[in-house]
């Protein structure tokens, strides 16, 4: 039988939170991530120094410069800004305009992609509700499975705005030629086949695009957008609009700088697993603000159902001792861990 705290997180997934801020209503208990006593005590976030990164040099004849940035970059910091992507910034303009609009649209219309049960992961609503003591994040989301072609549910795909499934193919188009640059420049950067880590992913790796929306709320201090966690992808390519990304570095939260036109790329277990712990998948949150409205765009990028995934061979010897052992659906497995508040790695190691 469900818990009572359970079976009223779902009763308020069943209503979303751009609904309840429109009614002007305030955040529930299940909402509140901590007391005020804490919250009054947390320092302040500053802005991160995350690396950025060339990904047109990466592809040129004098790549070894900024190979050995992107090593460093993944090695201490597990992400990256990735700059002249090739992507024009009046295409991200264009996708981050459609993701506002299809948000701004009607509650009815966009229940028209809401997902079928509680438990489902895609379409439209919120993330299934967490286990009991766990609290529910204050957003509303769009969760489309983009690549394979076969794996997609067409009943999730909006039909407004009008353009937005044209944006999307192209999006999803752009983002497989990113994917592929850039896990053969980590391949490389760590002296490997610039291919293996493509031939682990394996040809029907997954593509999943998130259109997540953070509405303003009115207790920033105890309410968080996105829980803290890490990915249980291979990677994943995010498109934010403002701050509000905050990542976990030496028991501190910094805030993830906006740059304009940059795609944020972040490590998950899966690619610390197969570089056996030479790149981190580090802890992010999502922070809530009391006037800004945030969208985001996350691409996830996960190996395909059913591949067998481990340490790269060349990452293993004496000097380095095999951290991992190999591990089929990690997602899966990561999810479970994600509903309790915990991570999964752990369930990964040797």
């Amino acid at each position: 039988m469900a818990s009572s705290s359970n079976t009223l997180a779902e009763v308020l997934l069943s209503r979303r939170v751009q609904e309840m801020v429109v009614n002007g209503e305030q955040p529930v208990s299940l909402y509140i991530c901590r007391d005020e006593k804490d919250a009054q005590n947390a320092p302040i976030s500053p802005l991160a120094p995350i690396p950025i990164i060339d990904l047109s040099l990466l592809s040129s004849s004098s790549t070894e410069e900024e190979l050995q940035r992107l090593k460093s970059a993944l090695c201490c910091w597990g992400c990256f800004q990735a700059i002249n992507h090739g992507i024009p910034s009046s295409f991200l303009d264009e996708i981050q305009q459609v993701t506002r609009e299809f948000f701004r649209q009607s509650m009815e219309e966009k229940k028209k992609y809401s997902k079928g049960v509680v438990e489902e992961m895609e379409g439209y609503g919120g993330d299934p509700s967490p286990e009991q003591g766990q609290f529910l994040d204050w957003q509303d989301r769009l969760l489309l499975t983009v690549y394979p072609y076969d794996l997609r549910v067409p009943k999730f795909w909006p039909q407004n705005p009008q353009s937005f499934s044209e944006i999307l193919e192209n999006y999803t188009c752009k983002m497989r030629m990113v994917t592929k640059l850039v896990s053969k420049s980590m391949a490389k950067s760590l002296h490997l086949e610039e291919n293996c880590f493509l031939e682990q992913f394996g040809e029907g790796a997954t593509l999943q695009a998130r259109f997540n929306h953070y509405p303003c709320c009115q207790r920033p201090d105890i309410v968080l957008g996105l829980k803290p966690h890490s990915d249980g992808t291979g990677y994943t390519i995010i498109l934010q609009d403002i701050d509000g990304l905050q990542i976990l570095q030496n028991q501190q939260w910094l805030t993830v700088p906006t740059v304009p036109n940059a795609l944020f790329i972040l490590m998950g277990d899966q690619m610390e697993i197969m570089t056996n712990g030479i790149f981190k998948s580090p802890v992010h949150r999502v922070i809530t603000d009391k006037e800004k409205v945030r969208t985001s765009i996350a691409v996830f990028y996960t190996p395909e159902k059913n591949k067998e995934i481990g340490p790269q061979d060349g990452l293993v010897n004496e000097e380095r001792p095999r951290l991992f052992k190999h591990v089929r659906d990690y997602e899966i497995i990561h999810w479970e861990h994600y509903q309790r508040g915990m991570r999964a790695l752990h369930t990964a190691q040797v």
